[in-house]
């Protein structure tokens, strides 16, 4: 008996199957790498921030800090109180691979704030 001809059917219709599944792999892992860097880079403005006391010019410089990481500047909230800084970022990130079933971006965002409290600074998502 042959099986060649099933051979070649089962490889024509697992193939696609698993080029769609590396595709959104590494759609999935840009787009943590993408979260992570958005994250860190927010609690290192966050720790600049308690450190340096901006007091003066404190959005343009958290703005300037986020630029200087090659992310976007332009949906930046920047809150800040007496003890409590809270920075919250949303930008849309261009799916790469996410385009062949029809999702042309991703939302990330970070929602972080940084209270001083008893001489500490204390990070955490909001």
């Amino acid at each position: 008996m042959n099986n060649k001809g099933q051979t070649l059917i089962l490889f024509i219709l697992i193939v696609p199957v698993l080029l769609l599944l590396l595709a959104f792999v590494v759609d999935t892992g840009l787009l943590l790498k993408e979260h992570t860097k958005i994250n860190s880079t927010t609690k290192t403005i966050l720790k600049t921030t308690f450190e340096n006391r901006f007091d003066e010019n404190y959005n343009e410089k958290v703005v300037s800090l986020f630029a200087k990481n090659n992310l976007p500047t332009n949906n930046i909230i920047i809150t800040k109180e007496e003890d409590k800084v809270l920075i919250a970022i949303e930008y849309d990130k261009e799916s790469i691979f996410g385009k062949i079933i029809g999702i042309q971006s991703y939302k990330i965002k970070s929602v972080l704030s940084g209270t001083l409290k008893e001489g500490t600074l204390q990070i955490k998502k909001e």
